[in-house]
């Protein structure tokens, strides 16, 4: 039995309806209207792999004069006789160590047929495609440019990745030319799409081929004889004997909260049959200038700190055949406020002083709120002082007893207040002496 795969996907209307129309046939030749000046030899030149082919077009045609043809004509011309010629993807956004053939990755970097692109750990990859069809890359990743080249005349293009190791993800642009082809290769299985969301993986390890279809639908097909369909929402594996339905994208707890802290922090609501979770950070919501990604066994996540803006989390979890379901997106404010608060207790004469002293180095325009309570929750403050331009506040002779106190920085930008609490500081204070 062959093992070999074979996955298509479409989003046109015959390729949903039955498994007759994906391997429907396409026509055979082009129909070029002919233009004022138009001889068949110019065609030859311009547009045949073959210039010298062109009694096959004429006798085909039944042209009697190559150098006059009737303006309006329509001639047909056989596909296997045109010229192709190679097309380019460009390198959208990348970032850590990204090699494309010998050189490192940059922005608008060319990326040609034959090219190997290799990202590195903690490092991702988008390239744009002239119909601004993305292929992103996630680290780790191993990718060879099988097929990049497009048929003169009949303006079909053909794109072939080879997976080698690691993920690629496609946004496929829709293709009108029904000869046009988008592909993604493993050593076990191919992904053939006509426009759709999806990811194709491969682990050399295991041998194991898997895809996850967000948008669209593929036809997945284990040998000749047996296929079955894939939906928008589905995914599978070589060790699979049907589809089964992604998981459901979790929900990120605290969305609005800003992202003050110098980790960033995110937390989701467990996934039902979820066995791990992945998190992504990216600065646009498409995801095609990743920044950084985690994976872990609960839906919890940290990141390094990143400078102060508007950035995108998204978050899937992932099976127990190691199939990513839906991702969520959320947009969140980095806002680095970093608030440490210290305590000093002195005398002056007979009284005692306590001097409350905080730092807000990345907020040198905050005014501040101090509050003193009883509760560790700050509840019923017994002290609640706002609008403070300084960087302390005193209290004198404060009563035996436990207190609380904690700071509010209060920062006005770009038409809102941000604010943050410190946390809340333990005070222990003894009877007077």
């Amino acid at each position: 039995m062959n093992s070999r795969f074979l996955c298509r996907a479409s989003l046109a209307a015959a390729l949903l309806a039955t498994s007759a129309g994906l391997r429907a046939e396409t026509p055979a030749h082009v129909a070029y209207s002919v233009n004022r000046n138009d001889t068949l030899y110019d065609l030859a030149r311009r547009y045949f792999a073959d210039p010298a082919s062109y009694p096959v077009v004429q006798k085909l045609n039944r042209i009697g004069n190559p150098r006059r043809i009737p303006v309006g004509r329509i001639l047909k011309i056989p596909r296997s006789m045109l010229r192709r010629e190679p097309i380019e993807a460009v390198v959208q956004s990348y970032r850590g160590a990204v090699l494309v053939g010998a050189r490192g990755a940059a922005v608008g970097l060319r990326v040609r047929e034959g090219d190997l692109i290799e990202t590195g750990e903690r490092s991702f990859v988008s390239l744009r495609l002239p119909d601004s069809t993305t292929v992103s890359l996630p680290p780790g990743s191993r990718v060879r440019v099988e097929r990049l080249r497009r048929t003169l005349l009949a303006e079909s293009v053909e794109r072939r990745f080879v997976v080698q190791r690691g993920q690629a993800s496609g946004i496929v642009t829709p293709m009108t030319d029904p000869h046009s082809t988008f592909q993604f290769l493993t050593p076990r299985a191919m992904t053939s799409v006509r426009g759709t969301r999806f990811r194709t993986s491969y682990d050399p390890a295991s041998g194991a081929s898997k895809v996850e279809v967000s948008e669209g639908k593929v036809a997945f097909r284990e040998t000749r004889e047996k296929e079955q369909f894939v939906v928008a929402g589905f995914g599978t594996n070589d060790g699979l004997a049907a589809p089964v339905p992604l998981l459901a994208p979790p929900e990120l707890m605290s969305p609005d909260r800003v992202q003050a802290e110098e980790q960033l922090v995110f937390a989701a609501r467990p996934v039902v049959g979820a066995a791990r979770y992945r998190f992504q950070i990216a600065r646009d919501a498409g995801f095609l200038d990743v920044l950084d990604e985690a994976y872990a066994q609960v839906p919890r996540a940290e990141f390094a700190g990143l400078p102060r803006g508007t950035y995108f989390v998204r978050m899937a979890g992932m099976d127990r055949n190691d199939l990513e379901g839906l991702a969520s997106t959320y947009s969140f404010e980095r806002r680095l406020n970093r608030l440490r608060t210290s305590f000093e207790e002195s005398r002056a004469g007979r009284y005692r002083q306590f001097l409350f002293r905080w730092q807000a180095p990345d907020a040198p325009e905050a005014s501040f709120r101090f509050q003193l309570s009883r509760s560790p929750d700050g509840s019923a403050p017994l002290v609640d002082q706002t609008g403070l331009t300084g960087d302390a506040f005193v209290i004198t002779d404060l009563a035996a007893g436990t207190y609380y106190w904690r700071v509010m920085s209060m920062e006005a930008a770009e038409g809102r207040v941000y604010t943050k609490w410190s946390p809340a500081n333990e005070l222990r204070v003894g009877a007077a002496k």
